[in-house]
């Protein structure tokens, strides 16, 4: 499991690093990237991760509860597209806001029940990858809930507050990768420290 777990991440994170870096190229020639970042980060990446906390539930009714919000969330993000926010002119937020919501409360739900109270092993928590990998897209993906969940209101802001924002979500994104990225180094560092197996 511990494997398959980690290269799901170094897969997501690989993901990650690619878009960013297209959009970026798209923009550096004169392109709009608003396309990119509704296809691979609203949509793409939302459902990794999700898929990623289904992997880490162990209750079947979870992973259940999980699929459905899937569904949900993938039906949401094509009547927004067609109804509302069209994917190559908008940034989808509302697809986002549901997204994040979901990602928030499983992850949550996760952190609660499999960190906190179902925990057997003597293991210190801070030597375990998925908790640091969870906190991580905690983290992110509740600055992210309130930064584009309140856009409507932060349009009237003067566009340095605006700018102030934006930097602030983007630490929120970069914090998030570099922990997944090396969360993995975990149990070396705290499991040696506290003498842990």
């Amino acid at each position: 499991m511990q494997g398959k777990a980690h290269l799901f991440i170094f897969f997501i994170v690989l993901y990650a690093f690619s878009f960013e870096l297209y959009a970026y190229f798209l923009v550096e020639q004169g392109y709009k990237n608003v396309l990119i970042y509704n296809l691979f980060f609203v949509f793409g990446e939302t459902l990794l991760i999700l898929f990623y906390i289904k992997f880490l539930v162990e209750t079947e009714k979870t992973k259940r509860i999980i699929l459905y919000f899937i569904i949900l969330f993938s039906l949401w993000a094509v009547i927004n597209s067609i109804y509302f926010q069209s994917p190559d002119i908008l940034f989808q937020h509302y697809t986002h806001l549901l997204g994040s919501l979901g990602v928030v409360v499983f992850s949550c739900t996760l952190m609660y029940r499999i960190f906190m109270v179902d925990r057997a092993d003597e293991i210190p928590l801070l030597g375990i990858p998925h908790f640091w990998n969870i906190a991580a897209i905690l983290l992110f993906y509740s600055g992210s809930f309130i930064y584009f969940g309140s856009l409507n209101i932060t349009w009237a802001l003067d566009s340095y507050y605006l700018t102030i924002l934006a930097s602030l979500n983007r630490v929120f994104a970069a914090s998030l990768y570099l922990l997944l990225g090396f969360s993995y180094y975990s149990p070396l560092i705290f499991l040696q420290k506290s003498g842990g197996r």
